[in-house]
């Protein structure tokens, strides 16, 4: 069994990038070529939901693949349509892994005990039915949120380590609040610079032959400086940087993360989502030439600012 960081390395170096395409739609954004062909062919509002989503996630995927490391879909936008959407949501997931892209839900979960477990269960570890493994959202990576404490982590560590799969912890979000309880200081340190320390004693644990860990961090493209301070606390964690295009910050500033060693930078992505739809479209055609022209625009960038 591989670990997720030795795959996540694998697919930087075979796709050529450092990006992850983020998948967060929203039905009345989409195009309306979609939204007519969903209203055809169907007769009920959930079957136009389903069908909607899902045929914009087929798009999606076949825009991007081979020429991104990763693509991180949030369950949110999903998950806001009820069941159709998860329905959506679970048949994209399966298509990620079929296609052998590295799949990185963004969900945030945390929460105590047996909770936490159930939550790990869903997308990491699965759980016993009629004595075989069923996991609902089998994914590679999971986002986790850590402020309910360090013991909240330990039952997606321990799932992690067991089935080979990959954390990215919130560290220093990309949010324009973040640092009111992220840079809060307690006993010379901010909230951040004790995640932080948490992290770097537990990297080890899914460690992969790379050299990096699938332990990884949430680091905001926004906070470059922060970024940077961080990066030097964490040399061997994968970071996941937001921020980068839409949300204002460069490809200078998405780039400030990454780890620097034997002459080249790596060891992060970085996350674009809604500016992989900049642009018009009116055919399916045109939409997977939008976001393959997106995709590439976004890699030259990064591409530039590495060199």
């Amino acid at each position: 069994m591989t670990s997720f960081a030795d795959r996540l390395q694998a697919s930087i170096l075979s796709s050529q990038s450092a990006l992850v395409a983020g998948c967060d739609p929203v039905l009345e954004k989409l195009p309306a070529f979609l939204l007519d062909e969903a209203q055809r062919t169907t007769k009920s509002d959930s079957e136009f939901v389903e069908r909607a989503l899902s045929r914009f996630g087929e798009i999606f995927l076949s825009a991007v693949t081979g020429k991104v490391a990763a693509i991180k879909p949030n369950i949110a936008f999903f998950e806001q349509y009820g069941l159709p959407g998860l329905h959506a949501f679970k048949r994209l997931c399966d298509s990620i892994r079929v296609a052998r892209v590295p799949l990185i839900i963004d969900a945030k979960r945390g929460d105590i005990g047996s909770t936490a477990a159930a939550y790990s269960a869903a997308f990491i570890s699965g759980v016993t039915i009629r004595g075989s493994r069923h996991v609902a959202f089998e994914c590679d990576a999971l986002t986790i949120n850590p402020f309910l404490g360090f013991d909240t982590l330990e039952p997606f560590v321990s799932d992690c380590e067991e089935y080979g799969k990959g954390l990215f912890i919130l560290l220093q979000t990309s949010n324009p609040g973040a640092k009111d309880i992220q840079g809060l200081e307690s006993e010379g340190k901010t909230v951040s610079g004790h995640v932080a320390e948490w992290l770097a004693a537990n990297a080890s644990r899914l460690e992969g032959e790379c050299g990096f860990s699938g332990l990884g961090a949430v680091v905001g493209a926004s906070y470059p400086e922060e970024a940077r301070a961080l990066r030097a606390a964490l040399p061997s964690t994968f970071f996941l940087m937001p921020g980068f295009g839409a949300q204002g910050a460069g490809a200078d500033d998405a780039t400030a993360g990454f780890a620097e060693r034997n002459g080249s930078r790596g060891g992060a992505l970085v996350n674009v989502s809604r500016g992989l739809l900049e642009g018009s479209s009116d055919s399916e055609i045109s939409l997977e030439q939008l976001i393959w022209s997106n995709v590439e625009k976004f890699n030259g960038q990064l591409r530039r600012a590495l060199a």
